[in-house]
């Protein structure tokens, strides 16, 4: 989150000093760690101080007044510019306004985002207050009357007296600025794939995609959103007056001298618009076969099918599988100063020195196949595509095989017997496929096993190596199908993947349940996380 007026040293230093017993300060630390919340709203959730005694120990260690009843007005001093929905859901309440500013009496001032959110929505000085949290129910039950609990607006609104260039300039304002880049800090720090951001009816919620897994984060207040979305579209370059439509955009930033491009997809929905931002973070391919957790046979099988002049080599699993890193391991293995290889991605995940990387752009008309066409003029030994997205592609590629090319590229099928029949069902001559497909390796992600607190269940709660998850990066788990003949006999129109694992089995074909065994019993992963990856129970759970 942002820096503040009121930092978290503030709230360190109110509840030591507090009259609160050293038990009680050390249930209120406690409570903070586990839900993420302050210290005040804590104190008053276990009514460790009456609401009296709260308000006037944070005012005297905050040196922020503290307005008794009779302190605010008779009248909404904000003249409803403020969703009354929103000042409940924030415990924020107009006090006054004057010539100086408007007032706002909080009854937790750690809530300082509010504050700068108000204060980007009425374009006033906002001054802050120290209230109790029934005063401040009282005094918006008089402003808005005893039913105003029934309003269910917690948003700020923000284009009622601005049209777009106007919410363009709030969200260039430098506190929603700053919590959007150290919103992207974070989950770079945290080495997170995906950010999401999505707005409810009563509170925003931001997620990190961590090792495969979403885990929330603190959000800032449901009034940010707007601003926080409008922010991300003006850094993707997209329409921040376009609402009802999903919008794709990238940007580029850098984070503590480390270069990002974002990918941004936004979503309309109920309560606003959600956002997706891709994290791609400038990264050399430092990767090796012997880093993806291939075993030693699989290994050397797929060392023995790159050495290979001509072929196709096909990566299959699922979005997030780990099959661009298997591709760039394998182009690090194939990259030597005799071979010209040539790429063509979406986006370029890894900036491999001595390979010809192109970045499909379909708004120009550059797409994997148009890509693939041009590149086969340019005198490649390998050429490696990101993706067979359509008919047209794979043929290609296929055809690209055929005539003395190395061809690796990824498909999306679940397995590697499925992998075939899938490429016939897009309309791939199966003769041509059965005289080019030489290998076909299937993949998911498999979290590892921390190894600081891994069967130790106390430890594990509060582990700060693996922030309290039980893991630390990530392993793959693999299946190589190799392409013999009496496999390839098999790729006609209606063949099934049912026929390839059979024959391929009897072979001694190894598959993705197997090698996740294999891990179980090296201690890599556990049951758990193979269940979450396979759907299916593998040994006994923690």
């Amino acid at each position: 989150m942002p820096q503040t007026a009121t930092p978290s040293s503030m709230q360190d230093n109110w509840l030591q000093t507090s009259s609160l017993k050293q038990t009680d300060q050390d249930r209120v630390l406690q409570a903070m760690q586990q839900t993420g919340q302050s210290a005040a709203v804590i104190v008053r959730q276990l009514g460790l101080l009456s609401d009296q005694e709260l308000a006037k120990s944070l005012a005297d260690t905050y040196q922020l007044p503290l307005i008794a009843m009779d302190g605010f007005a008779d009248n909404d001093p904000a003249n409803g510019s403020l969703p009354q929905g929103f000042l409940r859901s924030n415990q924020a309440c107009p006090v006054a306004v004057d010539d100086d500013g408007l007032t706002i009496a909080l009854a937790d001032p750690q809530n300082r985002e509010v504050l700068e959110g108000i204060a980007l929505a009425t374009q006033a000085n906002i001054r802050p207050a120290i209230a109790t949290l029934s005063d401040i129910e009282t005094a918006l039950n008089r402003y808005f009357g005893e039913n105003a609990a029934q309003d269910t607006d917690t948003n700020l609104n923000l284009n009622t007296s601005a049209d777009a260039d106007h919410l363009r300039d709030l969200a260039s304002e430098a506190p929603v600025v700053r919590l959007v880049n150290e919103v992207i800090s974070q989950a770079a720090a945290s080495r997170a794939s995906d950010i999401h951001i999505e707005p409810f009816r009563d509170h925003l919620r931001i997620r990190l995609r961590i090792d495969g897994v979403l885990h929330e984060t603190e959000p800032p207040p449901l009034a940010m959103a707007k601003l926080m979305v409008s922010r991300v579209k003006i850094m993707a370059d997209l329409d921040i007056a376009e609402r009802r439509r999903p919008q794709d955009g990238r940007a580029r930033v850098t984070i503590d001298g480390r270069g990002l491009d974002l990918r941004v997809a936004t979503s309309p929905n109920v309560h606003g618009e959600s956002v997706v931002i891709r994290l791609l973070e400038d990264r050399d391919a430092d990767v090796r076969l012997t880093d993806l957790g291939l075993s030693q046979d699989n290994e050397t099988l797929l060392q023995d099918r790159l050495a290979n002049p001509y072929g196709l080599i096909l990566v299959v699993g699922p979005t997030g599988g780990g099959k661009t890193t298997t591709l760039a391991a394998s182009i690090a293995t194939l990259n030597q100063p005799g071979r010209k290889i040539i790429s063509i991605e979406d986006p370029v995940e890894y900036q491999i020195d001595g390979v010809v990387q192109i970045a499909v752009n379909a708004a120009i008309g550059l797409t994997f196949a148009s890509a693939l066409r041009s590149v086969l003029r340019h005198d490649p030994d390998v050429i490696v595509v990101g993706e067979l997205r359509d008919t047209e592609t794979a043929e290609i590629a296929v055809n690209a095989a055929l005539t003395g090319h190395l061809v690796l590229a990824t498909l999306h099928a679940n397995t590697a017997a499925a992998a075939p029949a899938r490429l016939v069902d897009m309309g791939v001559d199966p003769a041509l496929l059965r005289s080019t497909l030489k290998l076909v390796i299937a993949q998911r992600l498999i979290r590892v096993s921390c190894t600081a607190c891994k069967g130790k269940q106390p430890a594990k709660k509060t582990c700060k190596t693996c922030n309290a998850t039980g893991y630390v990066g990530r392993s793959g788990l693999f299946e190589l199908l190799d392409m013999q003949d009496d496999i390839l006999a098999l790729i006609r129109p209606g063949a099934a993947a049912p026929e390839f694992e059979a024959a391929a089995r009897a072979a001694g074909f190894s598959n993705l349940m197997d090698n996740a065994k294999q891990k179980l019993s090296q201690g890599i992963t556990d049951a758990d996380e193979l269940f979450r990856v396979l759907g299916t129970k593998i040994g006994n759970e923690r």
